[in-house]
């Protein structure tokens, strides 16, 4: 290894360390959010709800980091055949995660439910605008089974759960079209699992990218960026230059050039097996 890679390396695990050390100071078990709506439910129903929300926002911070700002969370009843049937944030100033859920569920049921780790990773970047609305969802698809995977709750490995999910969805993306074209496609003909699960091929590509070249996962680098970068950047454009100025690279800003610019049969396997 050349000396400024290894400086480079040496920099960036040491960055990693203070942070996962402050993470830790500021005791990751804390519950720095607050809850609306628990009015509507009664006194066993609010506080199981309480509990899932806590366990979700921890399991998310031990995995992406503790974000810059207090998280508001929104739950409503209503009734449906899954705990959580429809969930969404809203993205405001401040920032907002919203529940609709259905309380004839236990407590287990809710925790083993990807949907709050799924709106919770949306909340670790800033809102990426409609036209990369694809990239956005690909990155809370793609980060939901890290969370869940880390908190020790995942059913099956990493690789099995993001092959089930992404191979039905991989003949979309065999075209001459750029997978970029092919997502907002997806997205606005409301074909969601397609644009969904083939974006998060994006951050596939990126993770695999990084542990070979940078000695880093996206996770452990999503995690360094809510400290160092988080708070000021506002679109799609500053959170890839500083994901980028972290690795002292070009991984991201060349990445989203191929989505936007490569034919997607390029890009995308046949089949995927990690």
């Amino acid at each position: 290894m050349n000396q400024p890679l290894a400086l480079k390396w040496i920099k960036l695990n040491l960055c990693l360390l203070l942070v996962l050390n402050a993470m830790q100071s500021r005791a990751v078990t804390t519950d720095q959010f607050s809850v609306h709506g628990l009015a509507a439910f009664n006194e066993e129903q609010a506080n199981m709800l309480q509990s899932w929300l806590s366990q979700g926002v921890n399991a998310t911070r031990a995995t992406l980091g503790i974000y810059p700002t207090p998280l508001r969370l929104h739950v409503y009843p209503r009734k449906s055949n899954q705990p959580v049937p429809w969930a969404y944030t809203r993205r405001d100033k401040k920032g907002s995660v919203h529940f609709h859920v259905d309380t004839r569920f236990g407590l287990t049921k809710f925790v083993d439910d990807w949907t709050i780790y799924h709106e919770l990773a949306h909340m670790a970047l800033p809102y990426l605008g409609s036209e990369y609305r694809w990239l956005s969802e690909g990155f809370a698809s793609y980060m939901q089974y890290q969370i869940m995977a880390q908190a020790g709750i995942l059913k099956g490995t990493l690789e099995e759960r993001y092959s089930s999910k992404i191979n039905p969805h991989l003949r979309w993306f065999n075209s001459d079209l750029t997978a970029a074209s092919i997502a907002r496609r997806l997205m606005d003909n409301k074909q969601y699992p397609a644009a969904y699960w083939g974006s998060a091929y994006f951050f596939v590509l990126a993770d695999s990218k990084l542990q070979q070249q940078h000695n880093i996962g996206l996770t452990q680098l999503i995690s360094l960026y809510q400290d160092c970068c988080r708070a000021n950047d506002n679109n799609l454009e500053e959170v890839l230059t500083s994901l980028d100025g972290m690795i002292e690279g070009k991984l991201f800003n060349q990445l989203i050039k191929e989505f936007e610019n490569r034919p997607a049969r390029k890009l995308y396997p046949e089949v995927l097996n990690q």
